[in-house]
């Protein structure tokens, strides 16, 4: 009896921890984020501490996976006493955390969770990483193995791409992917005294999917003729893995050789499958039309030289070499050296931080551990019922 307790007693707490936000009202949404970087306005002027009220607001809303290592050393660290302080004054704001659909004016779906924290990464400078180029990797790795060239992952990789889905049955469905072409595109609309609430809401307002597949194309790539099949799959490919962002993102996740500083051979025809399939929808999306982009539009990335720090933060002296012979010898082509001081300002911040307050690969590790011991509790807990249950009806 006392195990049945016990384990009744632990089934309770799980049920009693804050469920995540499945869906949300656009307009109340929007509300809510004017109210947070209301707050976030306040609580500077109130610390007096030269913050940024776009990045506290974004950064508030990072919570679960886009709060990881990688997360951290990128967006940055969030800002507890803020969370607080906003909480506090108006306890509705929890609910931009954990936040998934969301129905924009247009009747679309969309992951709004997904989109604030890419927007976050757009911010500080870092298009890729946190929005397409992140979700091509996580294509990459489901189909990891399935297939022996870009084309065969290309053609499995179709039956879960850009398909109507909540996250549930796709790494990178329809509400996933307009997250990462309205990050990209509303992203670069914040400018410092910008209303991250006011920028969606015009952005949003009659928005079409070739006006959003057209304006993402020209920021990401340039003028390109997309009608040329094989140049706009390799343009994609070529800037997903030229990105600094990217290639801390595809190393941390084993996707990425030291050796030679460049991507993985086993992971190559994945990745390649991804982009073109990202390609091929941006054409059909623009009708295969030739996008016009004037040189300003382009989006800045990560900076080579943040990759190298970022590196050092993580421990991995062997890796931050690669990348800063790679740097070195051709800053150009292999890591983009475009972006400016912001990024790094931004990384430096970030590595400092991790490396003042933990490891982070033991980081990683603990949470493996306690994320392991919680599942078992839980089995062993409903488990425990069942068996009470079914001796009960004997």
């Amino acid at each position: 009896m006392v195990w049945v307790i016990t384990g009744v007693l632990a089934l309770l707490v799980l049920l009693a921890l804050p469920a995540k936000a499945e869906s949300a009202d656009y307009e109340t949404t929007l509300d809510r984020l004017g109210r947070l970087q209301a707050l976030a306005e306040q609580y500077i002027e109130e610390k007096n501490s030269g913050d940024d009220p776009i990045d506290l607001t974004l950064s508030f809303t990072r919570v679960g996976d886009y709060n990881t290592t990688i997360w951290q050393l990128t967006a940055g660290t969030r800002d507890g006493e803020f969370e607080k302080y906003a909480t506090d004054a108006d306890p509705d704001l929890w609910d931009l955390q954990g936040m998934n659909t969301v129905e924009l004016p247009n009747g679309q779906g969309i992951d709004f969770g997904h989109l604030l924290a890419a927007m976050n990464l757009v911010y500080r400078g870092m298009p890729i990483a946190g929005s397409w180029g992140g979700d091509c990797m996580q294509l990459a790795q489901v189909y990891a193995g399935q297939a022996s060239d870009a084309d065969g992952y290309a053609s499995l990789m179709q039956q879960t791409f850009a398909i109507e889905d909540d996250g549930s049955a796709s790494k990178f469905g329809d509400q996933d992917l307009r997250a990462d072409l309205d990050s990209v595109v509303a992203g670069s609309e914040l400018k410092s005294g910008s209303n991250v609430a006011d920028v969606l809401r015009n952005y949003y307002t009659n928005l079409t999917d070739y006006d959003r597949c057209y304006q993402f194309i020209a920021m990401s790539f340039g003028s390109m003729n997309t009608s040329d099949s094989e140049a706009f799959r390799n343009k994609v490919y070529s800037t997903m893995t030229a990105d600094a962002g990217m290639q801390l993102l595809l190393y941390m996740n084993g996707m990425w050789s030291s050796s030679g500083w460049q991507v993985d051979a086993d992971a190559e025809p994945a990745l390649r499958g991804a982009c073109n399939e990202l390609a091929d929808y941006l054409s059909r999306a623009v009708n295969g039309e030739k996008v016009k982009s004037a040189s300003s539009t382009l989006m800045h990335t990560m900076a080579g030289q943040a990759l190298v720090d970022a590196l050092n933060a993580l421990g991995d002296g062997e890796a931050a070499s690669a990348a800063q012979s790679a740097l070195e010898a051709d800053s150009g082509a292999t890591i983009s050296t475009s972006s400016g001081d912001a990024v790094d300002d931004a990384l430096n911040t970030a590595t400092e931080k991790l490396k003042t307050d933990f490891n982070a690969q033991a980081f990683e590790l603990g949470l493996l551990v306690l994320g392991a011991a919680a599942l078992l509790g839980m089995v062993v807990c409903i488990a425990m019922l069942i068996s009470h249950r079914s001796k009960r009806n004997r």
